[in-house]
This record gives C-alpha cells, structure tokens and sequence, in this order.
C-alpha cells in the first residue's frame, strides 16, 4: 500500500454532530486568522494551552514528539491561548517548549466555547470535513490519531488541569535550548619585517580590555624575535595595532604568559634565550632565564625588566595562572635544562601578589602543565608529552604531585589549555592526533576533569592550529587564542552554549 493511500485510509474521517465551525482567532502579535476545514489537510489538532502554567512545561515534550510523528502524515497542530497573555510570553513558552507549529490567541474566548474547552490542555482532533474526532486531555490524544480513519467513534473524555479562565500571573520562562554566542578574527594579517608569529597569551585587565602578546620574528628563536602586544577595549571587537613590547638584542624573548593579579597589575613573565648567538631555528629554549615586568595603568606603561628569580635558568612559562580559592596565585613552569633527558615541570605560588614566590614539588615526565583545582581542593595538571597527555594530582597545594600517567588524550609534541569556568566545568584545547598541529579540538568536563565530552574539532584545515589559552572573562564569556599557521594569532569568542547546542528545534 502506497504512503498516499495509506494517509487516506487512516485520516478518511467520521462524522460526528459536534461542528465548531470555523475559528477566528490572531495571531499572537495581532494579525486575525480564520481556522477551519482545508482538503490539503489530512487532520487538525487544536491544543488550548497557557504560557503562564507552569504545568505545561511537564508535557511539552510529548507534544512536541507528537507534532513530530504525525506532520508527515500531513496532520496540522496548531496551539490556542487566551485573550491576555502576551506576544512576548506566548513567543517565549512556545519556542521554548521547541513547538514547530502555529499558535494564536483566542478573542473573548470564543474559540475555547465553540470547542467546549474547560481546561488546559484541552486537546481536539478535527478532520478533513472540520467534524471534531476527538475531545479531551492530552493524555488521549496519542490514542485518538493512531485509530483515527479506523471507523471508531468519536471519543470525548473529561478534561482535567487548570481552568480555562483563571488569571494566573506571568511567569519567567526559561529556554532549555540557550542561545549561542560565537564570533572569532585573526588579531592581525601582518606585521612587516615579522612573518612568523606563535605562543600567545591573555589576560583581561582591571578595565575590562583584553589583551593578547607572542612572539614573533623571522623565525622561531631568531635575533630578530620580540613579544608584540594588541589591545580589545571593552565593548569593542577591534584589535588594536600589535606594538613591540620586548625587544632585547641578542638575547631574543620567547614563551610568555600575561595575567592580572589581586592587586589589578598586569604582569609578563618571559623566557629571555641567554644562548649564544646564532642559534638554530627552534633551539635555545634550555637556555633561557626568566624575566617579568609589571603595568598599574591596564597595560599601558611598564617597570623595567627584572629577573624573576637570581638563578632560573632553563625555566620557561607557557600556560595561563590560576587564582585558588586560599587566595594563591599560581604560575605552570617547565624546566627545559635540568631533567637530565626527562621534561620537568613544576609551579611558583605566591600569596602576597608576586612580591614573594615559592617553588613546588615537581612533576617528572610532562611540560608545560596547565591546571585546575577541584571541587575538593585538589589539583589536577595535564601536561605535555608525546604520544598522549599526562596527569598529575595534588592534593596538598601543589607541594607533592603524583607521577605523571598517560590520558587517553593524543598529544602531537603541542600545546594544551585547560581552564575551569565559573560554573565549575572545565575545557580543554588540544591537538588530539599523535602527528599534527591540527585539527585543533576542545573538549568539556562537568566533573572536574574526571571524563570529558567528545571534542569539537575547532580548526581542522591543513596547517598549524596550536598552542591555545582559555580565558573566561569577567562577563561570562570565553575567549581563546591560539597560533594560526604561524602567520597570526586568532582569537574565537563563545559562550558555553555553543558548545553543547548542536540543532535548534525546527
């Protein structure tokens, strides 16, 4: 039996003496609709509901699965509400109950009296000839289309729920489906005399401006290599012109990180490359010394340049700080120098704003930690090596670490950020494949870190897509930033929702 002729065995019809004629009724923003019998149509159902009873979210679903099963069959829902609830509430409950299916007001009621509606919902099935099939509550309706064309007859059962009539108050609805905020640019196109950018960082200063530095030169560990600094002002999506920031000849900066302390100073701390010159691309990263400097106007002036510490050579920063809730602000180290052939990595805490830092216990088999701390205290590090991330745990402060054990997270030599959001989950970027830079993937957690959701790919075009840092800002939103095939630094904007909410209803 053909689909045609099947819809026409199951939706022929049955007479029943109830005619409620046709409907005038608006639309919820005003525009007047007259609701009756139409031959294209193989039934109708009629659903009187209300925006403002919160009863209704409970049922939203199932009949939302049944519009979904029945419209292929040429089966219409249309949604009723009464006089004196808004176009805003009625948009607002509608669309987030996820219904794809017209919705209007009813005049003075009028509609609610020719169908003999009660209470809400109060549901009608009306076939071709506009003869009503069916009557009553919700919970008969799914019955009442599976038999109807069958030659049954036509059913009316009590209705039950509030009345129809009854004032209730507005009410704030919420959509279960959020709304995704997404935009991203490249900060630059070019700077001349530097073609190769990489290891970028951010921060948000005291004002609310973002801002982003890296390096950049000839090429990776060349003397001509400085760190550039770019500006976003609040409310704006403008990059400022990248400036130089650090430029220190023959000694070339590298790996830096930028954050704001406790006390709304901007701090960059680098790896100034102490080896001798000329160096091979991609070397002297064993050989370099801290060095930081300071900014009380958002980034604008600076001190001068001072070591971070009389002996730190071979460390080098890469990832973001994190703030503890003992109020401790904590810096990720690799040392590059002295592990004898095997990564190292430790933190610098320090509780007074970077007047004193202390040095913890150390992690062997991983560099470059990025970090979170826990729920229950604890910390949580996930470092760099390849063929797969490492973890590390602390449960005293970051003083003892455990050794370093493999994720199931691929890891290419690159890379990784994991930052924890206000809301207490926790992302992760990362090149997850053993031999590229790209793609580029993001992953989520919403258990500290325990398991994490499959990863979006957020770059996954030839090239190099790598070296990410998360950053929420104090409005909500997440940035990231991240190398763009050497030639730029991008940065991607987003909220949570982007991430999670794939299709919207339609």
């Amino acid at each position: 039996m053909s689909h045609h002729i099947l819809l026409g065995f199951l939706f022929a019809g049955c007479c029943w003496a109830a005619d409620p004629g046709p409907l005038r009724v608006k639309t919820p923003e005003g525009d007047p609709v007259v609701v009756g019998a139409n031959p294209a149509r193989a039934g109708t159902v009629l659903i009187y509901l209300s925006a403002r009873d919160n009863q209704l979210d409970t049922v939203a679903a199932e009949i939302t699965a049944l519009n979904q099963k029945y419209r292929h069959r040429r089966v219409v829902f249309a949604g009723l509400f009464p006089e004196g609830e808004t176009a805003a509430e009625i948009r607002a409950f509608s669309q987030a109950s996820g219904f794809n299916f017209p919705v209007y007001i009813d005049p003075s009621g009028r509609a609610a009296a020719a169908l003999g509606a009660t209470a809400v919902p109060a549901v009608f099935l009306l076939n071709k000839e506009w003869k009503l099939v069916y009557r009553g509550p919700l919970s008969g309706l799914g019955r009442a289309l599976e038999t109807y064309g069958s030659g049954a007859p036509p059913v009316e059962l009590p209705f039950y729920g509030a009345p129809i009539g009854r004032v209730l108050p507005p009410r704030a609805i919420r959509s279960p489906y959020g709304s995704i905020h997404f935009r991203s640019e490249l900060i630059f196109d070019e700077i001349p005399g530097a073609p190769v950018h990489h290891c970028s960082t951010i921060t948000e200063a005291s004002n609310g401006d973002l801002l982003v530095s890296w390096y950049g030169g000839s090429y990776e560990s060349s003397d001509d290599q400085v760190i550039f600094l770019s500006r976003r002002a609040k409310g704006s999506h403008e990059w400022s012109k990248p400036r130089v920031l650090v430029r220190s000849p023959g000694k070339p900066p590298g790996n830096a990180v930028l954050f704001t302390d406790g006390r709304k100073r901007v701090w960059l701390v680098w790896g100034r490359m102490e080896g001798e010159q000329p160096m091979v691309r991609g070397t002297g990263w064993d050989a370099c010394r801290l060095f930081f400097r300071t900014s009380s106007d958002n980034g604008t002036t600076w001190t001068a340049d001072k070591p971070f510490f009389h002996d730190t050579l071979g460390w080098l920063p890469r990832n973001l700080t994190v703030h503890l809730r003992d109020g401790s602000l904590i810096l990720p180290i690799s040392d590059e120098r002295n592990g004898g052939g095997v990564d190292l990595s430790f933190f610098l805490s320090s509780r007074d704003n970077g007047e004193t830092w202390t040095k913890s216990g150390m992690m062997r088999g991983g560099e470059q930690p990025t970090f979170i701390e826990r729920n229950d205290g604890s910390l949580l590090a996930y470092l760099r090596v390849r063929p797969k991330i490492v973890a590390s745990e602390s449960r005293d402060g970051g003083r003892t670490w455990t050794e370093p054990s493999p994720t199931k997270w691929n890891n290419p030599d690159a890379g990784i950020s994991m930052r924890k959001l206000a809301n207490g989950h926790v992302l992760l970027v990362f090149n997850n494949q053993s031999d590229a830079r790209t793609p580029l993937h993001i992953a989520r957690s919403t258990d500290d870190g325990r398991s994490w959701s499959e990863p979006l790919k957020l770059e996954s075009d030839p090239g190099e897509y790598s070296y990410p840092s998360a950053l929420q800002t104090a409005d909500g939103t997440i940035h990231l930033i991240y190398t763009f095939r050497r030639y730029s630094i991008k940065h991607v904007e987003f909220n949570e929702d982007w991430l999670t909410r794939f299709e919207r209803p339609d």
